[in-house]
């Protein structure tokens, strides 16, 4: 089922506001290798040399290419995607699942074109828990698909690069990991 065709399930208020002031564009999440692993509607809210942010509220439909299903997401989210590191970083800012503060995926850089943003998973994960306290996650899957996916040495390398800047940037909260601050924006972002 295309993207395209479906809405973003959020009030049409807040769909006027986030449509006036930002670009809609679909987010493409994709293995390595290619194969599609997710995709949704978002509104890109920033864009620089280094990093594009994304706002993503409460009812965006997200698509999951493994289980071919689309489901409404709970939380808000400020994603930042960095045009030349190694990994996403998405504050939850709009609570309402209470599962994680702060999700980071060790990915390939981003790119986007005119309307899509597409970024290459690697399979390790972080976890901010609600408590503050910091989980990596998917080891197991990222050494099976180094066999599996083929990954060359440089990418190992590059992902296990991207865990120390990751583990290193958490424990001072500094940007990206300062949550409080991208809250902030995202509250800026939600009420115009």
């Amino acid at each position: 089922m295309p993207l395209s065709s479906q809405p973003l399930s959020v009030s049409s208020a807040e769909c006027a506001l986030t449509m006036e002031h930002m670009r809609k564009i679909k987010v493409v999440s994709r293995k390595y290798g290619g194969a599609l692993r997710g995709e949704s509607e978002a509104f890109l809210y920033a864009e620089d040399k280094e990093t594009l942010r994304v706002y993503s509220p409460p009812g965006t439909v997200d698509f999951d290419h493994r289980t071919g299903t689309w489901s409404p997401a709970p939380d808000g989210l400020l994603e930042i995607y960095f045009k030349a590191k190694w990994y996403t970083v998405w504050h939850i800012c709009e609570q309402n699942s209470q599962q994680n503060l702060i999700y980071a995926h060790i990915s390939m850089p981003a790119t986007l074109t005119e309307d899509t943003l597409e970024w290459v998973d690697l399979d390790l994960d972080y976890r901010v828990h609600l408590d503050g306290s910091m989980e990596r996650l998917d080891e197991q899957e990222f050494d099976h698909n180094i066999q599996v996916l083929k990954y060359p040495p440089e990418v190992i390398a590059q992902a296990r690069t991207a865990c120390e800047e990751v583990e290193r940037l958490y424990q001072r909260r500094a940007f990206p990991f300062n949550h409080q601050e991208q809250t902030v924006i995202y509250r800026e972002i939600k009420t115009g």
